[in-house]
């Protein structure tokens, strides 16, 4: 998972909520909106990933705006602009795959700083709690936000598994190892925090 760093509220979105007064999320369809806040979020905010699982979003296409507390469950965040990220399109995980569920346990990417619930196994891909002890409070947010957004789903731990076997490649075969990594991460390579984390090994 990635820190999202929102930015204030864009004049473009404020400037919408005075002329149509939204009353709810369907009133977010004029003047191309969404696809306005996307763009928005994706490029100034997160970089160009889904904060949940860490892969590239390329275009608004690949991405829908998702409400991290569900408009559904809290009607008063629906036009939060802190409650409202990008996340991508994959159906067996992240946004969709969470649909309406929320609690106080999810770890909020806008809020929180996932970096310090969470590190990869290098063995199998899986995204694991930094703290094992599972009566911590550390452990069971780190937990719940992993089944709630099905981040080891079997295609997430099968792409990070073919990253991290690129990556040993490099590590035993060339001498400019950390110069590769860091093509990696600037190229806008999926899964950065497993690219950072394998960088320190």
């Amino acid at each position: 998972m990635l820190k999202v760093n929102k930015e204030q509220e864009p004049d473009f979105l404020l400037q919408y909520k005075k002329k149509y007064n939204p009353k709810s999320w369907k009133d977010y369809n004029k003047d191309n909106i969404r696809n306005k806040i996307k763009e928005n979020i994706l490029v100034l905010e997160q970089e160009e990933y889904c904060p949940y699982c860490e892969k590239r979003i390329y275009t608004n296409d690949d991405g829908h705006i998702e409400h991290i507390k569900p408009r559904d469950f809290f009607p008063k965040e629906f036009q939060s602009y802190h409650n409202i990220i990008v996340s991508c399109n994959e159906k067996n995980s992240c946004g969709i795959y969470k649909k309406n569920n929320y609690d106080d346990k999810l770890i909020n990417p806008v809020i929180d700083n996932p970096k310090k619930y969470f590190y990869y196994s290098i063995a199998n891909g899986k995204i694991v709690p930094k703290n094992n002890d599972e009566n911590s409070k550390e452990y069971m947010k780190a937990n719940y936000t992993i089944n709630i957004l099905n981040l080891n789903s079997y295609e997430l731990r099968e792409a990070r598994k073919a990253l991290i076997d690129i990556l040993e490649v490099y590590r035993e075969n060339y001498e400019e190892y950390d110069e590769y990594l860091q093509f990696f991460l600037n190229d806008g390579h999926n899964f950065p925090s497993l690219i950072k984390q394998y960088m320190k090994l």
